[in-house]
């Protein structure tokens, strides 16, 4: 379990807006496939646990990012000082005074993605159903091959992120990190919100507390309309 490394120093005031009735949470990475889904509207049913580039026009109610260049591109900004950004600890780190004093340390670090740990994070605080966005894991295919794909990310194209023309990073590790988390939680209920015809692995379908969710049927469920 995560636990959280304290700092004595004085911060401002966060203002939090859980949804505290809720045992829902929303895990997103950053695929395609959840574009237009507004982190406003998840966060009127459940607790959003959100990843890296993210914060740049929406506010999750935690913050997640594994990568040092994310995380200083965070810390250039006021952010860190007003909302729940979440880290492993970098030497480096410390002699940036925002990522060092209002930056949460996970304890231990995983060295996991930003998306899986960010899954884990959720687990860990007993939430008993869990949706997952934005974990579209494979890229678009390149020209019709079956081998070779492009990089999938809403934010691709931009500071800290690969071109879109750019080749894919292979999901393995991603999946095998999913998955370990699926297992070692097997009372809460998982659901992976993808198009029709997304890419499904077989192997997070052996898990029997893991379902996949159309998104037409996920908006519907929660009376939530994207946005283009």
């Amino acid at each position: 379990m995560f636990k959280r490394c304290t700092v004595n120093h004085q911060q401002p005031k966060i203002t939090y807006h859980f949804n505290i009735m809720s045992n829902t949470a929303f895990v997103l990475g950053n695929g395609e496939s959840r574009k237009g889904i507004r982190i406003a509207d998840l966060k009127k049913h459940g607790t959003v646990f959100a990843c890296n580039g993210v914060y740049r026009s929406e506010e999750p109610d935690y913050l997640i990012a594994v990568d040092p260049k994310m995380i200083l591109e965070i810390a250039e900004t006021e952010y860190p000082k007003t909302h729940e950004v979440w880290s492993n600890y970098n030497s480096q780190y410390s002699k940036n005074e925002n990522a060092k004093n209002y930056v949460k340390w996970f304890q231990p670090s995983l060295g996991w993605s930003s998306g899986p740990t960010a899954l884990k994070m959720a687990a860990d605080k007993k939430f008993t159903k869990i949706y997952i966005l934005g974990f579209d894991y494979r890229g678009h295919p390149r020209d019709g091959s079956k081998n070779s794909f492009y990089f999938n990310n809403v934010f691709k194209d931009t500071r800290n992120y690969k071109k879109g023309k750019d080749e894919a990073t292979y999901y393995g590790n991603w999946m095998n990190q999913t998955k370990r988390v699926l297992t070692d939680y097997p009372h809460i209920q998982f659901f992976r919100v993808v198009p029709k015809n997304a890419f499904k692995p077989h192997d997070l379908e052996f898990n029997t507390n893991f379902k996949h969710l159309d998104i037409d049927e996920f908006l519907q469920i929660h009376n939530i309309q994207r946005q283009s």
